[in-house]
């Protein structure tokens, strides 16, 4: 049982990690969000009004917390 919940937490630190790392890529000013034009230029291939989805705040930004809750599972930019 130990041995899953480690091998769970460490794909969690492991995910986290991915998405901190591909965030901190578009964020071109590295102010530690994402305007929509970083965010367009991040996901050309995505429809620009998806932004307004991911912002959960409604303050004109996507915040790390919101950007790792879109990309995982079920997310509006999860793959799969």
């Amino acid at each position: 049982m130990r041995k899953l919940v480690l091998t769970l937490a460490t794909l969690a630190a492991t995910a986290s990690f991915a998405t901190a790392k591909e965030m901190s890529e578009m964020d071109v000013n590295e102010d530690g969000v994402l305007s929509v034009e970083e965010f367009a230029a991040g996901h050309s291939e995505v429809d620009p009004a998806v932004f307004a989805a991911i912002d959960a705040n409604e303050d004109g930004l996507i915040d790390p917390s919101e950007y790792e809750a879109a990309t995982g599972e079920g997310g509006v930019l999860a793959e799969g």
